[in-house]
């Protein structure tokens, strides 16, 4: 390929420059469609940009809690500490993003570059990470070293103390430091599906197709083909000449011009390219919008949710959960809560709670804290029997029955 259509496909390119994740330039070369596949390019595939979408904000919105262990159950710590509370400092001052958006961006560079960065920039008087801050994947340089241990370098600069670096990786091949970047390697893929679009809009913009020709016995000069042409145009074309009745006269005869079958097949090349994007990502094809075809996910909605949370999400909760659990306490893991990811329908959900209750599974109070409702005076008892007094209730007192008066004593 010459200097000249390089420098052309880099210019194409920069006019994103208001991206969130620059171009890396390590996938410049434009791919076997002619079209270059970059972390900004494929976003412009609207498949990629909501698959994207959707599996980092079902990361970035699950409460994330601190867990010990007592008397064998994983339970919430009294007092979370801030690096799960307000990881990114966020919550207090508007000069940092808030725990959900500074989870979204290390989602986003995840899932296009296969890596996302962090730094701590602050510790408590424990010396345990208190804040972090979210790194470009462009400013940071991975190395492996003798050891097995990563270095790491931010712009260019080596970074001491690599424990104050936060690093989640995608798949990994065995002994690379970093992860693969889905982006780069479904290149091939994406290409096509942004040459689609291309295409389409050439086609249906641009007027890719002739509608029709008229033809005549004889050979025109270009001054009367073009005299034709006008008239024509100026008769038939527009609005108000819709189905009004042509004349052609001296030999002319109208032949139309259909679409061939290749150039049809666009929203079904459209389509496949989705669900190609659907394979990459995990994404369940219904929530790209393919919903006209049976799927292996589930039955219903609920059954496709649960089984996007088993074997798509879980994975990359999975990676987030690692990476801050290595940043609290000893004896303490960092979990998401996945519990508002399978509620069910108001029925569904109350029907879970009779049983519940009816097998001392759960109390009331604990029902109730599940729908967002406050406790409810000896709502706590595990015993009490459904639909009665709970049993710490005490028997009421009964009062004596009067009998008859007695004529002696006074009232």
């Amino acid at each position: 390929m010459s200097l000249f259509r390089r420098g052309a496909e880099r210019r194409t390119v920069t006019q994103f420059g208001d991206s969130s994740i620059p171009t890396n330039g390590s996938l410049m070369t434009p791919t076997a469609s002619g079209v270059p596949v970059n972390d900004q390019t494929a976003m412009q595939l609207v498949a990629v940009q909501a698959c994207v979408r959707i599996l980092s904000s079902a990361i970035s919105r699950l409460p994330l809690n601190a867990m010990v262990i007592r008397d064998g159950v994983q339970v919430s710590t009294p007092a979370a500490p801030t690096i799960v509370v307000d990881p990114f400092g966020g919550a207090a001052n508007t000069r940092f993003p808030t725990r959900r958006a500074g989870l979204k961006q290390m989602a986003v560079s995840l899932l296009l570059r296969g890596n996302a960065y962090g730094i701590v920039t602050a510790r408590d008087y424990l010396y345990r990470p208190s804040r972090i801050a979210v790194l470009h994947p462009d400013m940071v340089k991975v190395t492996m070293n003798d050891d097995g241990g990563r270095d790491y370098e931010v712009n260019r600069v080596a970074v001491d103390d690599p424990r104050d670096m936060v690093h989640l990786t995608g798949m990994c091949m065995p002994g690379s430091p970093t992860g693969l970047s889905p982006i780069g390697y479904a290149r091939q893929a994406i290409g096509l599906g942004l040459a689609a679009e291309r295409f389409g809009a050439q086609f249906f913009g641009q007027g890719a197709h002739l509608s029709g020709v008229i033809t005549v016995d004889g050979d025109l000069d270009k001054q009367r083909a073009r005299q034709m042409k006008e008239g024509f145009e100026a008769s038939h074309s527009g609005l108000a000449n819709a189905h009004a009745i042509g004349v052609l006269s001296g030999g002319a005869k109208w032949q139309p011009i259909s679409v061939n079958p290749e150039d049809a097949q666009f929203l079904q090349t459209r389509a496949g390219q989705n669900l190609d994007m659907a394979m990459l990502y995990g994404v369940p094809p219904h929530m790209l919008g393919q919903v006209d075809r049976t799927t292996s996910w589930g039955t219903g909605i609920e059954q496709q949710a649960i089984g996007f949370r088993v074997w798509t999400l879980d994975d990359w909760l999975g990676t987030f959960e690692d990476a801050w659990t290595a940043m609290l306490p000893r004896g303490q893991n960092a979990r998401f809560d996945t519990s508002e990811l399978e509620r069910t329908d108001t029925a569904g959900r109350w029907s879970w709670y009779a049983t519940a209750r009816t097998i001392g599974g759960m109390t009331r109070n604990e029902i109730r804290a599940k729908e967002g409702l406050p406790p409810v005076e000896g709502g706590d008892d595990i015993d009490a029997p459904l639909n009665s007094a709970h049993s710490g209730d005490s028997p009421a007192p009964t009062e004596p029955v009067d009998g008859p008066p007695d004529p002696g004593k006074e009232p």
